[in-house]
């Protein structure tokens, strides 16, 4: 199991917005300014053929368009599945009316994307042997918001996306062997966030399992890189975290460092 995290921050942090890579071709949310970030790491970006949308505010979706473009000017007509909250699609074709008028028909057509607006949905396959769980979480007063579980190899790692902690924190965590997790606050989380101490308790209370923060200030980054936790790995933008049997392989992006 591969994870590339393209970006670790929250939507005012230095580092850039939360995104994940899962085995080079899923990628778990597309936010700002993100398409460009893919490419300069040296990844080709039309090799993404599944994406996850976790919720609707733009630090998570602003730059699918971009990313339906890049497909489109390229001429690649492979299938790209989109999974996402309801009214996603109506979303995107309100950013194309805004910023490119008349476009987004034509783009769609010729792309071969699809989306697929879901619920909560248990082991659907969305790719060979890769399985797909979605469930509701909470944030804030936004709704629907997603967290997911992607199963290969018979081994499951789950994404909160944007989430204060509850029942279905427990439940991502429970059905997966390593969690991705909103660390958004230093300290004490709120009804739209999770903070440290939130990911503290959890990395005590599933100590056999690996917990990774993300979309995180600034300044819960550098308390998070303070806390002597073994099961808690700190990642910054491009780097990539090969998990074998519950263990971490580190290498950073030598593109993005240069």
């Amino acid at each position: 199991m591969k994870l590339h995290f393209i970006g670790t921050g929250a939507i005012d942090a230095s580092q850039r917005s939360a995104c994940t890579l899962f085995n080079d071709n899923i990628l778990i949310d597309v936010p700002n300014g993100i398409v460009k970030t893919i490419k300069a790491m040296g990844i080709n970006i039309l090799d993404i053929r599944t994406i996850l949308i976790t919720h609707l505010h733009g630090d998570h979706f602003f730059d699918l368009p971009f990313y339906m473009i890049e497909k489109y000017n390229s001429g690649d007509t492979r299938e790209t599945k989109i999974y996402c909250p309801t009214g996603a699609e109506e979303k995107i074709r309100q950013l194309f009316d805004l910023g490119f008028p008349d476009f987004y028909n034509e783009v769609k057509d010729k792309t071969n994307i699809n989306f697929y607006e879901i619920g909560k949905i248990k082991g659907e396959e969305i790719m060979e042997n890769v399985y797909l769980t979605s469930l509701f979480v909470n944030h804030g007063r936004l709704k629907p918001v997603h967290g997911y579980i992607i199963t290969s190899d018979n081994a499951s790692v789950s994404f909160t996306g944007d989430s204060s902690f509850s029942d279905s924190i427990v439940e991502l965590i429970d059905n997966s062997d390593v969690s991705v997790l909103d660390c958004s606050l230093p300290y004490v989380g709120n009804e739209m966030h999770m903070g440290l101490d939130d990911i503290v308790r959890l990395c005590q209370r599933y100590n056999d399992k690996m917990l990774i923060p993300t979309h995180m200030q600034d300044d819960t980054r550098e308390l998070a890189l303070m806390r002597p936790i073994n099961n808690l790995f700190v990642p910054n933008d491009g780097d990539i975290v090969e998990i074998i049997e519950n263990r971490i392989k580190v290498k950073k992006n030598i593109n993005l460092l240069r």
